[in-house]
């Protein structure tokens, strides 16, 4: 694996993009590969000008926390973080009209992917710092289980749908029906997705429980069974 950034965002139809796009693109650290990904969409509402960043580092999760473990390193993919939300900032600055954010931070490692979604402004940005020595925490007294897991999901909810076809899941696109998101939501439940099961960590109890926990992608696929099978009306 070769370290890169990977930016996709969606925009209206007529291609409005950001303006100072290229500058962005120039002050991106230079060791990273950088692929950015525009779509078109007709569709209005949230998601337009969202952007997921995707971070591929060359070392493994386990190696950076057995690093961590012996050394006390500090978090260098944070530094990366940190770098590439300075660039943000200043790129969206420049473009408040067209109420940019970011969606989700996914940093691929070499044997597995931690996947950070946005549940309020700057949630991901002020956070990942605590999130970051939280995963280094657990992963450096789970070394067994994290030896085989193949991706973390940051935030999980343990909170009923608005359809009751589920209980732990990532916040939704669509017909959310949390009304307040806080701080502490990230430090409550982790999604642990390893080859064939999905379960959830509680990270207050240090805890892993045989619990299905559904991903955008997956709770879409369940709604369309549930409706289908007349769950839902």
């Amino acid at each position: 694996m070769y370290k890169s950034i990977k930016i996709e965002y969606w925009t209206l139809p007529e291609g409005q993009d950001f303006d100072g796009i290229e500058e962005f693109v120039n002050e991106i650290d230079k060791d990273y590969s950088l692929t950015i990904n525009k779509k078109r969409t007709d569709a209005l509402g949230g998601g337009l000008y969202g952007l997921i960043i995707e971070i591929s580092e060359d070392l493994s999760l386990t190696e950076l926390t057995k690093s961590y473990i012996e050394d006390g390193i500090k978090l260098y993919f944070g530094f990366q973080v940190k770098e590439i939300y300075r660039n943000i900032n200043k790129l969206f600055k420049k473009n408040k009209k067209l109420s940019p954010s970011v969606e989700q931070i996914i940093v691929k490692f070499k044997d597995c992917e931690v996947i950070l979604y946005e549940i309020f402004e700057f949630g991901i940005e002020k956070n990942f710092e605590i999130i970051s020595k939280e995963l280094l925490n657990v992963a450096s007294e789970n070394l067994k289980l994290f030896k085989k897991i193949r991706q973390i999901h940051i935030p999980i909810f343990n909170h009923k749908d608005s359809y009751n076809i589920c209980d732990y899941r990532v916040k939704l696109n669509v017909d959310e029906n949390i009304t307040a998101f806080y701080v502490k939501d990230y430090l409550k439940f982790w999604g642990i997705k390893t080859k064939n099961k999905y379960r959830v960590y509680n990270v207050r109890k240090k805890k892993l429980m045989k619990k299905m926990f559904y991903t955008q992608k997956t709770y879409d696929e369940l709604f369309s069974w549930a409706y289908d099978n007349g769950r839902i009306n």
